[in-house]
């Protein structure tokens, strides 16, 4: 029988593995690295971003399938390697063709990590009888996803500014090498399936299908995750062209989105305070999606950078870390065996809105930015409205 401190580490090196694979050094220089050196128009961004987000959509639900039947581990090292060659596609040319198949194989990346990273963490802690832990290791995972960024990005603005806009994809390399080897040391933790009882992956795949659809807390609590997260998402897009329409140079850009990602880092670490500060889980969701939309409002008055920036640190803080909670209460109402498929369902919802959002905003952006910025705030806060999240979805039992 394997100890508990085998599936402790396991948790451990996941951490590890989350943290080298979100050394994003080109966030810092994220929208200048396709528009000044590759050549695209924003719409166009946003179009091809719309072109990620539809092979995640195309590719979630198999890939998921794939960690059930073959193994958390299996997904994840795969993920890793796509990540590796689409980052290497991505530093070493450029042209709409390149960048249509280095999106292609990240997308595979996300997808192939998208649900498994998130079970192997939370069956890895149930192995060791510390699924109680459960909230807090999927916010401390988030936490090294969102704190490599922050870490990353103000050096590769710094980078961009002084080497060149390609620099910071080629420095993103070596990070990511040793996020291959750190996932080649994680081991499978159980699912509660006995592996000669693991069925075919054709009926992993459609079981899991149709216990997420016949899920009603679980379908309620991914619109209320995908729809808020998807819209404030489009800061990351947004951001750097704002500051550039005020003035503000790329070696600033990668601060900006360190201070972004840190205000994440301060809420999900705060989790519980900040909850009973608004008056408990369901109403921190509420006003979690509320402050973003209200910030996106309120950016086309804003003509300073420091007060642009500021709204863009709320939204990023409450938009983008809320899901992290929706996730841990997620995970309550899924069947081991099934984690990985049904999370990645989730994701799939996600991905879906995407493809739907991204191409839309990119048109928008052609009015202008303040139109784009009234847009998303109102959509925002009427998918607050529209949310159906029950204080009985948000139980611990």
């Amino acid at each position: 029988m394997t100890s508990p401190g085998v599936w402790r580490a396991n948790v451990r090196r996941m951490y590890v593995w989350r943290a080298l694979t979100m050394m994003h050094f080109f966030a810092g220089a994220l929208v200048p690295f396709f528009t000044d050196w590759g050549g695209l128009t924003l719409p166009q961004l946003f179009l091809l971003q719309g072109w990620f987000f539809l092979w995640i959509f195309l590719l979630e639900v198999p890939t998921g399938a794939v960690a059930d039947k073959y193994g958390r581990k299996t997904s994840i090292v795969c993920a890793t390697a796509c990540l590796i060659a689409a980052t290497a596609l991505y530093a070493t040319g450029k042209g709409l063709a390149r960048f249509l198949l280095a999106e292609l194989i990240w997308a595979a990346s996300a997808a192939l990590a998208s649900g498994a990273d998130e079970a192997m963490v939370y069956d890895s802690l149930k192995a060791a009888g510390d699924e109680k832990e459960s909230k807090k290791a999927l916010s401390r995972l988030a936490t090294f996803d969102i704190g490599a960024i922050a870490l990353a990005a103000p050096l590769g603005s710094l980078m961009a500014a002084g080497w060149g806009l390609r620099a910071p994809m080629f420095a993103m390399l070596f990070p990511f090498s040793l996020g291959l080897l750190a996932a080649l040391t994680l081991k499978e933790p159980p699912t509660g399936e006995a592996p000669e009882a693991k069925p075919g992956y054709s009926e992993v795949l459609t079981r899991g299908v149709r216990y997420f659809r016949g899920h009603k807390a679980l379908r309620a609590l991914a619109f209320d995750s995908v729809t808020i997260w998807m819209l404030s998402f489009m800061t990351v897009w947004l951001f750097q062209p704002r500051l550039k329409e005020l003035g503000v140079g790329v070696a600033a850009y990668g601060f900006v989105t360190a201070a972004m990602t840190l205000s994440q880092i301060a809420v999900l670490n705060l989790g519980d305070r900040v909850e009973k500060f608004f008056g408990g889980t369901r109403r921190y969701l509420v006003w979690s999606a509320v402050i973003p939309g209200l910030a996106f409002l309120l950016l086309p008055f804003a003509r300073h950078p420091l007060a642009a920036s500021g709204l863009f640190v709320l939204i990023a803080g409450f938009g983008l870390s809320r899901s992290v909670v929706i996730s841990n209460y997620m995970n309550k109402h899924i069947d081991g065996p099934m984690r990985a498929t049904v999370l990645s369902m989730v994701g799939m919802s996600r991905q879906l809105t995407g493809i739907v959002v991204l191409p839309l905003t990119g048109l928008l952006t052609k009015a202008s930015l303040g139109a784009t910025f009234a847009v998303l705030g109102a959509l925002i806060l009427g998918c607050a409205w529209a949310s159906s999240v029950e204080e009985a979805h948000l139980s611990d039992a």
